[in-house]
C-alpha cells in the first residue's frame, strides 16, 4: 500500500499554517493593523482615473457594509448572491459577507436567466447583490428566485424601480455608519462566530458539460490557499497585480487572498475592452489571465505592421531569433556568440517595445482556466515575460499547481499546493487530488459528492501524468478523448491548441471526429483579426460574415490548419473544416463565463456542419 503524504511541506510554511488566520475576516484585519497606511488596493472611479486605498481604508468601507447588513438583520449563514462585474465593490461586497459568517452565492452577470433563477433556489439566496439596474430587472424577472429575496443591494447607478426590498450601494453604506456608530463591536462580534469550518462560498460550475453545481469553499479551503501558495514565495510584497478575472470564478479569489497573504497591491478592474490600456497605466508586476486572453496579446503584437513592410520584416525576424535561442535561455545556458548578438539587437528593437505597451514592468503572468499551448508560452517567454501556466477545478480551490517564477517547467502547470498531494489513477490516468484544498462537498447533492470525493481523494476527471520531480502535465478531459473508427484515440484539447497556436486568424476550435474516419474541427476566427485584413485588403466595407466566406479568407484558414498538422501525429490531423458564423458565446451556450469552450454543446448547436462535414466520408480520405 502506497502511502500519499502532503507535498512540499517546508519549516517555514509549516510555521505559517500553524498560524494561519482564524477565518476571512481575520486575514483583512491582520493586514489592516499591521499596515494600516499602506496602500493595498487600487481602483478607477466614475472617470476612470486610477485611485488608491490604504488596508485601513479597505476595511473601513468593508466594515461598514458588514454592518449595514447586520442592521437590516443578516444573520449567520445567511445565503447572498453577487451577480455583477470585477470591481473594488464585488470584493468588498464578499469580505463583508464573510466576515460576519455570510455565504456568497457567485453569479456571473452575463449568466442566462433561467440559470440565475436556478441558482438563487438552489442556494437558498435569500439576499443578493447586483451590479446595476439592468441587471436588476433580469433577476427580478426570474419570478419565484427573485421573490424570495428579502433585500437586494444596487451596486452602481441609479435606481428607479419601486420595490421596497432594493436600496442603493451607498444607502447600505450609510445604514452601516450609523449602525456601527451605535454598535462598535457588531462586526467583530459576528466574526468570532465564523471559524475555517465556516461555509464561505457556493460556486455553481457546470465547467464545459452539464447542469451547474454548487460547490462549496470554507474559509479554511480559502485560508488553505492563501497561505500554503502566499508563503511559498509565488508572490512579493508590495508587487502590483492588476486583476480584471471574474470574482465569480474560483481563480481571482485565491488571487485575492495570496494578495492579502504576502501584502501585494491589488488593482481591479474588471472591463475586458481596458485591459491593455490599463497595463500601460498601471505598470503591474504580474497579471492573471485566461489562454485566450494571452493568444489575443500575442496576435496584437504580431500583427502591429503589415508582415511584407520593413517593421512587419524585423518583428518576423526577432520572433525567429527568440525560437532559437528559447532551448538555451530556457536551460539557463550560455548562447553562442552570434545568436546572443541577434538576441540582443531583438531585444533593443521589438521584445523590449512589446514588453513597454504591457507596461514595462511585468515579471510574469500566470494562466489558468483553460489548456495552455507550449508555443504561446514559449513565445512569451522569448520576450521576456514568463508566462506562467497553473491548474485547478473550482472543487479544489481554483489554484491547487502552479509553476513558480523560480522554477518553471515549460509545458507543465507546476508542482502541487504544499500541503495537499496527487496520484495518477493507474487505470484511467485520472488525476487524483487530496488535502485541505479540496472542497465541503456539492450543495444539496450528497451522492455526487460521495462519488466525486472518495476516501479524501478528489475525482478532477482529467487526465495526465507527473515526472518524477513531481511536476504534472495535463493530457485531457476523460469525457473528451475521441476514439476514431481506426480505434485510434486523439486528445482534442492537444489538437485544438496546436490549430489556435498555429494561426492569428483561428480564436477557438473544436475537434470532432468520434467514430469516424478522420478528424475534423469547427473553426471561429478572430473578429479583430478580419476587420484588420479586411482593412488591410481595401474590404474595410464588408462585414464579419462577409468576410469569412471569402476564398482568401479560406485559403488562410487552410494553410494555418496544414502547418498544426505537421506538429500531430497522422491520425490526428484535421482533414476538413468549418468556419463557424460566429466566435462561441455564453449567449449561445457553447462558451462558458472563462471563454472556455463547451464542447459537448458547440457540437449539438452546430451539428448541421458536422453532417456536412461528414457527408461523404465513405468515399473520403481513403
Amino acid at each position: 500500500m502506497v502511502a500519499y503524504l502532503p507535498e512540499g511541506i517546508t519549516p517555514d510554511i509549516q510555521r505559517a499554517f500553524d498560524n494561519a488566520w482564524p477565518n476571512i475576516g481575520a486575514a483583512l484585519d491582520d493586514r489592516a493593523d499591521r499596515f494600516p497606511s499602506q496602500v493595498g488596493w487600487m481602483f478607477p472611479d466614475d472617470s476612470g482615473n486610477w485611485k488608491e486605498a490604504s488596508w485601513g481604508e479597505f476595511r473601513d468601507w468593508t466594515h461598514e457594509i458588514s454592518a449595514g447588513l447586520i442592521s437590516l438583520d443578516f444573520q449567520l449563514g445567511d445565503v447572498a448572491g453577487i451577480c455583477a462585474g470585477t470591481s473594488i465593490r464585488w470584493i468588498m461586497a464578499d469580505l463583508a459577507l464573510g466576515t460576519i459568517g455570510g455565504v456568497t452565492c457567485t453569479l456571473y452577470p452575463n449568466t442566462r436567466q433561467s440559470d440565475i433563477g436556478l441558482i438563487l433556489e438552489d442556494a437558498g439566496c435569500s439576499w443578493l447583490f447586483v451590479q446595476d439596474q439592468k441587471l436588476l430587472e433580469k433577476v427580478l424577472n426570474t419570478g419565484g428566485p427573485a421573490e424570495a429575496l428579502k433585500h437586494i443591494v444596487v451596486m452602481e447607478g441609479e435606481v428607479t424601480i419601486d420595490d421596497p426590498r432594493v436600496l442603493t450601494w451607498e444607502e447600505l453604506s450609510r445604514l452601516g455608519a450609523e449602525y456601527l456608530n451605535d454598535f462598535p463591536r457588531c462586526v467583530a462580534q459576528a466574526q468570532d462566530q465564523t471559524d475555517q469550518d465556516t461555509l464561505a462560498t457556493i460556486i455553481y460550475t457546470s465547467g464545459t458539460t452539464g447542469r451547474p453545481k454548487g460547490v462549496e469553499l470554507t474559509h479554511g479551503n480559502w485560508i488553505y490557499e492563501g497561505v500554503g501558495w502566499g508563503a511559498n514565495d509565488a508572490i512579493q510584497d508590495r508587487q502590483i497585480h492588476f486583476l480584471w478575472l471574474p470574482l465569480a470564478h474560483g481563480f481571482g479569489k485565491c488571487i485575492l487572498l495570496i494578495d492579502m497573504y504576502v501584502g501585494a497591491i491589488t488593482a481591479v478592474d474588471g472591463r475586458i475592452d481596458q485591459i491593455v490600456p490599463n497595463l500601460g497605466a498601471l505598470k503591474p508586476d504580474f497579471m492573471c489571465g485566461v489562454p485566450r486572453i494571452f493568444e489575443k496579446v500575442r496576435a496584437a503584437a504580431l500583427s502591429a505592421a503589415p508582415a511584407d513592410s520593413p517593421k512587419g520584416k524585423i518583428i518576423s525576424w526577432a520572433m525567429q531569433v527568440g525560437e532559437k535561442s528559447f532551448p538555451y535561455r530556457s536551460a539557463g545556458l550560455k548562447m553562442p556568440r552570434g545568436l546572443a548578438t541577434q538576441y540582443a539587437i531583438a531585444e533593443r528593437l521589438v521584445f523590449s517595445t512589446i514588453r513597454a505597451q504591457l507596461g514595462g514592468r511585468l515579471q510574469f503572468v500566470i494562466s489558468g482556466s483553460a489548456k495552455l499551448n507550449p508555443e504561446l508560452q514559449r513565445w512569451f517567454f522569448n520576450i521576456g515575460v514568463p508566462l506562467l501556466e497553473g491548474y485547478g477545478v473550482t472543487e479544489t480551490g481554483a489554484v491547487t499547481y502552479f509553476n513558480r517564477p523560480k522554477e518553471p517547467q515549460f509545458g507543465s502547470v507546476g508542482k502541487v499546493i504544499p500541503g495537499s498531494t496527487t496520484r495518477i489513477d493507474p487505470d484511467t490516468g485520472e488525476i487524483l487530488i487530496k488535502g485541505p484544498c479540496v472542497m465541503r462537498g456539492y450543495h444539496n447533492d450528497p451522492e455526487l459528492t460521495a462519488k466525486e470525493i472518495q476516501n479524501g481523494w478528489f475525482h478532477t476527471g482529467d487526465i495526465g501524468h507527473l515526472d518524477k520531480d513531481r511536476f504534472l502535465y495535463i493530457t485531457d478531459r476523460m469525457k473528451d478523448v475521441i476514439k476514431t473508427s481506426n480505434g485510434k484515440f486523439v486528445s482534442p484539447s492537444e489538437v485544438e491548441s496546436a490549430i489556435t497556436a498555429s494561426s492569428h486568424a483561428i480564436s477557438q476550435a473544436v475537434v470532432v471526429g468520434e467514430g469516424h474516419k478522420f478528424c475534423a474541427a469547427l473553426v471561429s476566427l478572430d473578429p479583430e483579426w478580419v476587420s484588420q485584413w479586411c482593412t488591410d485588403n481595401d474590404l474595410a466595407d464588408i462585414d464579419y460574415s462577409t468576410a469569412i466566406k471569402l476564398p482568401q479568407i479560406h485559403t488562410i484558414v487552410e494553410r494555418d490548419i496544414e502547418a498544426a498538422n505537421k506538429t500531430l501525429d497522422h491520425w490526428e490531423t484535421i482533414k476538413r473544416f468549418e468556419i463557424l458564423p460566429a466566435e462561441m458565446t455564453v449567449d449561445d451556450g457553447t462558451a462558458t463565463p472563462t471563454l472556455k469552450v463547451r464542447r459537448s454543446q458547440a457540437i449539438e448547436h452546430f451539428e448541421y456542419l458536422i453532417e456536412r462535414i461528414y457527408q461523404d466520408e465513405q468515399t473520403a480520405h481513403k
